[in-house]
């Protein structure tokens, strides 16, 4: 027989202007990040925090990726292959159905959809009956669906239906239909649904779904997409259309592995042997979590969590059926936002205080894909706050810069994989579906984060606003609720400490050895010096770098010191050699104590060059070996000066050969506040060091045009720029 499909509506105007927002989109990211390629624009983060971001970016961008070939290979040459099989199947043959429908106070034209559906798909059947059992709130709802249902089927000649009223709570009822059931001497190979109250049935179901039963001895339960029915909200329908969609990916991805990771209580279709088992009707009546935290609790809800887990533990298959559909009818009354944080709230706590169990299950019982995707939803809350920390990261620091690769970067992405997840389905992708998708990531990791710290935390508002606590009272209650804050805020600090290190505002490898060292110093005295009284006189004509480094040459080698530069200009007619370690060279502060060079390259390579004493490199080059750490310096700190060559000094041409500041195996030592002004080729050169500190550093010579290029020379601007990206 040829059976009814879900027909999509046609393409309309709107729906080709959405496509053509979010290609708006997309091209304004690409070219965001096009302009923002430069090196000079990517110096903003260091380039540990570059390559990890992007090995990470490479990680989950990749399984992302394997998901959608999964879910495309599955959608597009596996079901089709199984869908021609299960529809050769004659319906005489089909096995017979038994629907549990507990319904809690549902409002009258839910009801009416529900169950006139469950009416019709009986007549699909004919001539075999179906049984419905009802656990309803009441005798009078009860009474309303009997109503309908002989509206539909008169007599009731189609449907055997069983009706019970729910005491305490939907659990129980979950619990108590299967063991009602069971009494029925039912056929051994029958199908049990489980559905939810406010889940309508689409047109030939039960037709795209029982043929499976006979197709697949070894699969336990099954499950179908779903499209939302929202009354009440633009907002929540649109975001529930997003996450169906998103959760039909899934499934049709995992559904290659013959599992699923969840079995939804929406609708769901079960052996006989798996419903009326005794452990699995307690499983859902009494399913309960031990935790090393807050001891043993029960479930409050996700019976459809503990009805998978059962599955699972079992060894059974799940199959996903992508083209049978059911319709999910929420109304959404109040505040939006409660709506959907109560929502999140209790879906998450329900994944996550399964998937610890599920993963301790092993992969030889799940599958080694359903058992990585456990592991994945506990590393991807994390992840997925990478991008919104940097945004936030960037913005506190007033780096707009920065702020703008991170947006380039959304708009780019989030398109595409609204794109790929929209990529026919029934729902149509809107604009709104951008902006609903991060919010959505993000405030969803954010919980996350909260509930595995505090699992025992349970609240159902659909239901009578029930909640559940593991806390105790008292003393147990306050120490239990204070380890889950300690534990919730250090996590956060760690990542915070981690998104720092990432976008270069901290270095704990850097800054464990500079309070090592800050440490040292303070440990041994300290020896500071004033220039002035050895002679140094600002603008007296005299040569000061000669004073300097005799200066230097003449104090104890072990000693820490500090030589104070005065205000004014410092003359140097030669370079000022830095031969020792442990020694600071400090002035009044950049435009204030100025250091003017009078002379160029033809007698020096920098105008201050801090490196070991000659005959300690010479040897270390006999002996054909690197330059040991014992030989290189240690703890050299210049700070506060201006760095200027004299105007009228004809050593200075238009690309002169004479470098600023010069460090030569040096290990570790600070750059903090000086400024180099026009006329050097290089303003700091560093070769063979590391550890060194550079802050604050200006550096005012101009980016040599295009066309100033000399044939064979260097690129000077860049070679700049590589020396000063090694510092940092």
């Amino acid at each position: 027989m040829t059976l009814p499909t879900a027909s999509r509506p046609p393409k309309t105007v709107t729906a080709h202007l959405n496509r053509i927002i979010f290609l708006a989109l997309v091209v304004c990211g690409f070219l965001g990040l096009y302009f923002l390629q430069n090196p000079g624009q990517l110096a903003i983060w260091n380039i540990f925090g570059l390559v990890s971001l992007g090995l990470i970016g490479i990680w989950r961008w990749s399984w992302f990726l394997v998901r959608m070939m999964r879910a495309r290979i599955y959608l597009h040459w596996v079901f089709p292959r199984w869908r021609r099989t299960a529809d050769s199947i004659p319906v005489d043959v089909l096995p017979h159905v038994c629907f549990l429908v507990p319904t809690y106070k549902e409002e009258p034209w839910i009801s009416e959809r529900v169950f006139r559906a469950i009416a019709q798909e009986a007549k699909t059947l004919a001539p075999h009956p179906i049984t419905v059992l009802v656990n309803s709130s009441s005798d009078e709802e009860n009474a309303f669906v009997r109503s309908i249902l002989a509206a539909e089927d008169p007599g009731l000649k189609r449907m055997r239906v069983i009706w019970m009223t729910q005491k305490d709570g939907k659990r129980k009822a979950m619990a108590d239909g299967p063991r009602e059931l069971a009494k029925l001497n039912l056929p051994a190979d029958s199908v049990i649904a489980l559905m939810d109250g406010d889940s309508e049935l689409g047109p030939g179901t039960l037709h795209r779904c029982l043929p499976f039963f006979r197709l697949f001895p070894q699969m336990g339960a099954l499950t179908t997409d779903e499209i939302p029915v929202v009354k009440g909200s633009y907002l929540f329908s649109e975001w529930f259309h997003m996450r169906f969609a998103q959760r039909h990916s899934q499934m049709c991805s995992d559904s290659l592995s013959n599992k699923v990771m969840c079995l939804t209580g929406r609708f769901s279709l079960f052996r006989a042997e798996v419903a009326l088992a005794p452990s699995f009707a307690d499983q859902l009546e009494h399913d309960s979590l031990e935790d090393w935290l807050w001891g043993r609790f029960k479930f409050l809800s996700g019976d459809d969590k503990s009805t998978w887990y059962w599955l699972l533990r079992h060894r059974y298959d799940m199959l996903y059926v992508p083209d049978a559909i059911v319709y999910s009818i929420e109304t959404v009354s109040g505040s939006v936002t409660d709506r959907a944080y109560n929502n999140m709230r209790r879906w998450y706590g329900n994944m996550l205080r399964n998937s610890s169990r599920a993963l301790a299950l092993g992969p030889k019982t799940t599958g080694w894909f359903i058992w990585y995707s456990l592991i994945d939803q506990r590393i991807s809350y994390w992840t997925c706050l990478i991008t919104p920390g940097f945004l936030l990261v960037t913005l506190l620091q007033g780096n707009w810069l920065g702020a703008m690769v991170v947006i380039s970067w959304l708009c780019f992405s989030r398109p595409l994989m609204l794109g790929l997840i929209f990529w026919g389905r029934m729902s149509e992708i809107k604009p709104i579906h951008f902006p609903l998708l991060l919010v959505s990531q993000w405030s969803s990791s954010l919980i996350k984060i909260w509930t595995q710290m505090n699992l025992a935390q349970q609240k159902w508002s659909n239901r009578g606003n029930q909640s559940i606590s593991a806390a105790g009272t008292g003393f147990e209650r306050v120490a239990k609720r204070s380890t889950a804050r300690f534990l919730l805020v250090t996590q956060l600090f760690c990542f915070g400490i981690f998104l720092s290190w990432f976008a270069g505002t901290l270095n704990p490898g850097w800054d464990l050895q500079g309070w090592r060292l800050s440490y040292a110093a303070s440990q041994q005295s300290v020896l500071q010096i004033d220039a002035l009284e050895h002679g140094i006189q600002p603008s007296d004509g005299k040569d000061d770098a000669s004073a300097i480094n005799a200066l230097l040459a003449d104090l104890p080698p072990q000693t820490d010191i500090v030589v104070n530069l005065p205000i004014g200009e410092l003359d140097l007619l030669a370079p000022l050699h830095i031969e020792r370690s442990n020694v600071m060279i400090k002035g009044k502060g950049t435009g204030r104590t100025i250091l003017q060079a009078h002379f160029g390259g033809e007698t020096a390579d920098a105008v201050i060059r801090i490196r070991p004493e000659s005959s300690q490199l010479v040897a270390s080059a006999a002996a054909q070996k690197p330059t040991a750490i014992a030989d290189k310096l240690q703890n050299v700190r210049l700070s506060g000066f201006t760095l200027r060559l004299a105007a009228g000094n004809g050593a200075i041409a238009r690309q002169p050969a004479l470098d600023g500041i010069l460090v030569d195996n040096v290990e570790t030592g600070t750059l903090t506040h000086l400024a180099v002004e026009a006329g050097t080729r290089q303003p700091l050169v560093m070769h063979q060091t590391g550890n060194i500190r550079v802050e604050y550093f200006a550096d005012n010579n101009p980016t040599p045009a295009a066309e100033d290029d000399q044939p064979g020379e260097p690129q000077l601007e860049a070679e700049g720029l590589s020396s000063r990206e090694s510092t940092l």
